[in-house]
């Protein structure tokens, strides 16, 4: 009998769930009849006409959020949200593309338009008389778009969409809308106050993404509660010219999703290869950077917290990605556990016990022990000055990482690592070339430092080149010498003396002809 009863009840609650998500799944619509409707959207086109209100709340609005980002300041950001009425002619777009109404959409699009106008001009305004031009973490947040904002700003454009059409308060909406459209605007205003078009043109795109976005939201939630083309009289081409601008329109979204795609995917990519390159050493990755390009990731940086110093993660990240990737690795080496003293053994000790601030010194000492072997450490002209060697295979650039870290970590006293001695790098150029360029200056910028902390002044410089097929032409030795002297050159500018640059070509072709498309740096005297 229990079980009978048990059964009828379970049933009757499953009939009652399919009858819910039937009217669930229902269209809204029939809730509507035709005057509701035409109510509905007729207060939905008044609120999209362009006022004095309209254009006075969104130049403050924006002058609000302007102040902001300037400060980076969430609360201030939210306060220009309050007051700003974008969602006005926003959703008065939306239900002019829903249904076909051309000459509903041009004056909501000119309308948004003239506010958007109006807020990077408040924006300009307030940058230019403000003492602060920096460049704050809110402002930068808004400069690309992301797959968050994109999330965002549909979101906003169903739940406007919905409370408007609805009437259950389309204020607050409007509070979510222009979280998505207000701070964009601000970040153009930023960008042509300080003249940074790469800042301009990014927020500018995310605004157009946004919008886009939220008249795709609102023109579904429309739909669905039953708004469709209308019949007018009108001109035979305003239908088609609105079906365009709606795909024009589409432009900007199109590019953005296309970007957001290959950076996550490549996000994803560089995140797998850097726990590759660190496993077994339980890493810890923040700020991870990604920047990508022709399809695939171009620069890379990032700061990995790791149980062991692994010299050649930034190789092996980069053979998994792309081998032209510029990829920078900062690694902190955490302390085993056995080196830190139990917080319980701390809180044993006598009450009366002072425990001494370790000194520079004794801090930079801990932070370089775990990952290599400190030599000497010494003070001269009030830096520290570390003898340190890794473990192999160390290159110089891991040695000048690691000096980058140390001085973040004392910041109160310059440091210097000095490296064991080693071959410099050689100066790669590509075949048929002499040029410098940012891979030339990086690698110049190496061997300056690597000069320096050894104490060498004076260095010879030995251009190279590859023969042709019957052995070196006059042209290959001409390469060689073209190849010496421009590095010579760079490291004069860098303060390195050059005693002596010679050109080599090879009497017949090398085995591997990369290895000849450079020059070579040696080290002649100290200072």
């Amino acid at each position: 009998m229990a079980q009978a009863s048990s059964r009828s009840w379970f049933e009757a609650l499953m009939v009652r769930a399919r009858r819910q998500v039937r009217l669930a799944l229902a269209s809204p619509a029939r809730l509507f009849d035709d005057d509701d409707r035409r109510q509905v959207a007729d207060e939905i086109h008044d609120g999209g006409r362009l006022t004095n209100a309209y254009g006075f709340m969104l130049f403050s609005a924006c002058g609000i959020a302007a102040l902001g980002l300037l400060q980076s300041s969430v609360a201030v950001i939210i306060g220009a949200m309050l007051i700003s009425p974008l969602m006005g002619p926003i959703l008065a777009m939306g239900l002019a593309m829903a249904q076909l109404e051309p000459r509903a959409f041009k004056s909501a699009a000119i309308t948004l338009a003239i506010g958007a106008a109006l807020s990077i001009l408040a924006s300009v305004c307030i940058v230019l008389i403000s003492p602060l031009k920096n460049v704050t973490p809110e402002i930068l947040a808004r400069t690309q778009p992301t797959l968050l904002d994109l999330i965002v700003a549909l979101l906003s454009g169903f739940v406007g969409a919905y409370l408007t059409i609805n009437r259950k308060g389309g204020a607050i909406a409007g509070v979510a809308i222009a979280t998505a459209l207000m701070p964009p605007l601000a970040v153009v205003g930023f960008g042509i106050a300080t003249l940074s078009p790469a800042i301009a043109g990014g927020a500018l795109l995310l605004f157009m993404t946004n919008v886009v976005a939220i008249l795709g939201a609102v023109f579904a939630v429309a739909r669905r509660y039953g708004y469709r083309p209308v019949a007018r009289t009108g001109a035979a081409w305003e239908t088609p010219a609105l079906i365009g601008a709606m795909v024009l329109l589409c432009v900007p979204l199109a590019l953005s999703l296309r970007s957001i795609v290959t950076e996550t995917r490549e996000t994803v990519r560089a995140r797998t290869a850097i726990e590759q390159a660190f496993a077994g050493q339980s890493p810890h990755i923040s700020g991870l950077v990604v920047e990508t390009g022709r399809g695939g990731a171009t620069a890379i940086e990032c700061v990995v917290v790791t149980r062991r110093y692994v010299p050649e993660a930034a190789d092996l990240v980069r053979r998994q990605l792309s081998p032209d990737a510029q990829v920078t690795i900062e690694q902190v080496v955490a302390a085993a556990p056995s080196a830190v003293a139990p917080a319980a053994a701390v809180a044993a000790r006598p009450a009366a016990a002072q425990v001494t601030p370790l000194n520079a010194e004794q801090r930079l000492r801990a932070m370089l022990t775990p990952s290599g072997q400190v030599v000497a450490v010494e003070t001269r002209d009030d830096a520290l000055v570390v003898n340190y060697v890794l473990p192999a295979p160390a290159r110089l650039a891991d040695y000048r990482a690691v000096e980058a870290a140390a001085q973040r970590f004392t910041p109160e006293t310059a440091v210097r690592i000095l490296p064991p001695p080693q071959a410099l790098p050689p100066v790669t150029f590509g075949s048929g070339g002499a040029a410098i360029g940012d891979d030339q200056r990086a690698t110049l910028d190496l061997i300056a430092w690597a000069l320096q902390r050894w104490g060498v002044g004076t260095v010879s410089v030995e251009g190279l080149a590859s023969p042709g097929l019957r052995g070196p032409r006059p042209a290959d030795r001409a390469m060689a010498r073209k190849r010496g002297d421009t590095v010579a050159e760079a490291l004069r500018e860098r303060g390195i003396t050059v005693a002596e640059v010679v050109g080599t070509v090879p009497e017949s072709r090398p085995d591997d002809e990369a290895a000849w498309q450079a020059a070579r740096v040696t080290p002649r005297e100290a200072r």
